[in-house]
């Protein structure tokens, strides 16, 4: 996992070509403005998703898994705490389905909290549970969010 603001991206574009062209991706006015839905950049191997909703308690929360696609989730406006663990000792709830490249798992042991802000973002390799659209604060709060969607295999 990686995680910072989206001004120190240029730090990341040595690691993986792919991750520099989803950072990149975000810096565009038109992917920035974009309304809720779903953008091709480069077919199946880049894309992006457009989400507006209001956070959930921490509680309600599953943790999820890719296999196939690294997630770059960038904060556009709001705040919202991301929830993460090893995926060691972790129980599954629903199994992969390779066609929508998810699982679900619960953990029994504490879960780490990232709260991503305007403009920060986060990276989640393959493999890395996460746990997205959690509640920063006691409230929900509104949230506008990029996940940028990148094929890793």
């Amino acid at each position: 996992m990686i995680t910072d603001s989206l001004e120190h991206a240029f730090r990341y574009e040595t690691i993986d070509s792919r991750i520099a062209a989803g950072l990149a991706l975000l810096n565009e006015e038109y992917v920035r403005t974009a309304a809720e839905g779903r953008y091709e950049v480069q077919g199946e191997d880049l894309f992006f998703i457009v989400q507006e909703y209001a956070t959930s308690p921490f509680e309600q929360g599953r943790l999820e898994i890719h296999q196939k696609y690294l997630d770059i989730q960038f904060i556009t406006s709001g705040r919202e705490c991301i929830g993460y663990a090893p995926l060691e000792g972790l129980d599954e709830l629903e199994p992969y389905s390779e066609s929508k490249d998810i699982a679900f798992y619960s953990s029994n042991r504490p879960v780490s909290r990232l709260v991503l802000e305007t403009g920060m973002f986060a990276v989640f390799f393959p493999q890395e549970p996460h746990m997205p659209g959690r509640q920063a604060a006691d409230k929900p709060e509104p949230v506008k969010k990029i996940v940028v969607k990148i094929r890793m295999k």
